[in-house]
């Protein structure tokens, strides 16, 4: 786990794995991510080199293929497929067949935050892409204001210092109701910044 308070780790309201925890910059937010890597497909880059993808045409393109499912070339744009990095796709006899697949799946973005306003508003740049919540140093004044206004926004609010934490405002369930190009873009962008991480540790 990186940059995680153990505390926060260990909330039973959350509910989260220890597991999988990195402190990245994404949307121009300092957010500590929890995900689920994708081991399958992360083992399936490894082998074939492929790194992150973050053309968005490439991803719209990618998005236009069944996974796993061969489709005729003369069906597709072959300009379009040139945008598409080695490994992403395999071409066989006159069938393309899309093999990539988003390297990690986004579970919570908790947003460190001095005041709650500041929260709300960073946390709220990750709505399109996973649940939410926000890292408060010391409970907040105004707090029922800050529940209602959290809770309004399925934000969650939690204060955590000195190894404790309370959660004060669960964060609401995120329901991916279909992928697009830029929920997978963010989870890409995701991915490359933690690689680096982990390239650097």
């Amino acid at each position: 786990m990186t940059g995680l308070p153990q505390a926060v780790a260990d909330a039973p309201d959350l509910a989260l794995s220890r597991a999988s925890w990195s402190r990245v910059v994404l949307r121009g937010a300092s957010v500590v991510l929890h995900y689920e890597p994708v081991q399958a497909e992360l083992g399936r880059r490894r082998r074939c080199g492929l790194g992150a993808i973050t053309s968005p045409d490439a991803l719209r393109v990618l998005l236009d293929l069944p996974v796993n499912v061969p489709v005729p070339l003369s069906v597709i744009d072959r300009a379009a497929l040139d945008l598409l990095p080695s490994g992403a796709i395999q071409v066989d006899r006159g069938w393309v067949t899309r093999l990539a697949v988003a390297p990690i799946e986004a579970r919570l973005a908790l947003v460190p935050a001095r005041s709650w306003r500041a929260g709300l508003e960073r946390a709220g740049r990750f709505a399109p892409f996973c649940a939410r919540a926000m890292l408060l140093p010391k409970p907040p004044r105004d707090l029922d204001v800050v529940r209602m206004e959290a809770d309004f926004y399925g934000i969650g609010v939690i204060v955590g210092a000195e190894g404790e934490s309370c959660v004060l405002v669960p964060p609401a369930p995120f329901e991916r109701r279909r992928r697009t190009a830029a929920g997978w873009l963010f989870l890409e962008q995701a991915y490359r910044r933690i690689t680096l991480l982990s390239a650097e540790a």
